[in-house]
């Protein structure tokens, strides 16, 4: 025991240098992958089902993001709990720069007033990277519902309360808060009808299952230029120049009435500085593609850059003012 003792106290002084050697050359691999970033392919994770927007403007960006920094960005769709199971996923991975969310209201900013236990908190789980886009929503009836303005469905919501149903992509979704909005200004009552993502939402309300849907502009195009589908009104501050004949809910008796989504990037807490530079970078570059450009506005989206400060305290922002939203609506989902 005695040489044992001996021996332990000989080598303490040695244990601080090597342990400080150690961390010096893992610090140093460290920096060396990051430097090295990609050197594979990325996923990137769209918390919802395809065809909403979030899914179209991940695909639109992926291809360019791979271009740009040479390993192929693989979207990968991971819905439920608006959003919640896919972001949590991301929160959970590795801060390497392989598994990044793409972001939203709902997962980074609405849920936290909609659910009372949320497996994350925006403003710590993620390194946010960059936002890329905004899109407003629209208020659309079937071609055979009699209203033919925001004013004539509230007329008709209130001689009959609660008898008129509308559809959105999901409870607490963008859509389903908007409308919210709009019922509880208007003194109106509606049925709501969530749906399991964008596109069974449309499929029901074209079928004639549902009259109404709210739903991000760009979702419904087709349907509106083939006439089976009628915008009686969008919720952004402006005019959308997908259908610039209809008018804003603001325009429509609701001055100052303005509800649209936005969509970025995030990664997991603790991402290398480096590597979200890269991100940022890369992002930055995508929006200045002319292609995209012109794709993003055919979608209706409003390109909104924003680099890792700037789209951190944004969140932060929009993290207070939805869960205010939420409160006063009462609106909860758990």
């Amino acid at each position: 025991m005695k040489n044992l003792t001996r021996r332990a106290a000989l080598a303490a002084p040695l244990a601080a240098p090597l342990a400080a050697l150690a961390l010096a050359g893992a610090t140093r691999g460290a920096r060396a992958n990051s430097a090295a970033w990609p050197q594979r392919p990325v996923t990137l994770v769209v918390p919802f089902p395809p065809g909403g927007s979030n899914d179209v403007v991940a695909r639109l960006l992926a291809q360019q993001m791979s271009n740009s920094l040479g390993q192929p960005f693989v979207v990968e769709n991971r819905p439920g709990a608006n959003g919640n199971i896919g972001a949590a996923q991301v929160a959970r991975a590795a801060p390497d720069g392989y598994t990044l969310l793409v972001s939203g209201n709902g997962q980074n900013a609405m849920n936290h007033g909609l659910y009372r236990q949320m497996p994350y908190d925006s403003r710590t789980a993620f390194t946010h990277v960059a936002q890329f886009a905004s899109v407003a929503n629209a208020l659309l009836v079937t071609q055979d519902f009699p209203a033919r303005s925001l004013a004539d469905l509230i007329r008709m919501a209130k001689e009959k309360p609660g008898t008129i149903s509308f559809a959105s992509p999901g409870s607490g979704s963008s859509g389903h808060l908007a409308m919210s909005m709009l019922t509880r200004a208007a003194g109106i009552e509606l049925m709501h009808v969530p749906y399991r993502g964008a596109a069974p939402a449309i499929t029901d309300v074209i079928a004639g299952q549902v009259p109404l849907v709210m739903i991000n502009v760009d979702i419904p195009l087709p349907h509106v230029r083939s006439g089976r589908l009628r915008v009686l009104a969008v919720t952004s501050e402006s005019r959308n120049a997908l259908y610039p004949d209809a008018p804003t809910v603001a325009e429509s008796g609701f001055p100052g009435f303005s509800a649209s989504g936005w969509m970025g990037l995030s990664a997991p807490a603790g991402l290398p500085a480096d590597i979200a530079a890269k991100l940022a970078g890369a992002v930055a570059e995508a929006l200045r593609d002319g292609q995209i450009r012109e794709r993003f506005a055919a979608g209706g989206y409003i390109i909104g850059e924003r680099g890792p400060e700037d789209y951190a305290r944004f969140i932060d922002a929009e993290i207070t003012k939805w869960s205010g939203v939420t409160r006063d609506l009462g609106v909860t989902l758990d």
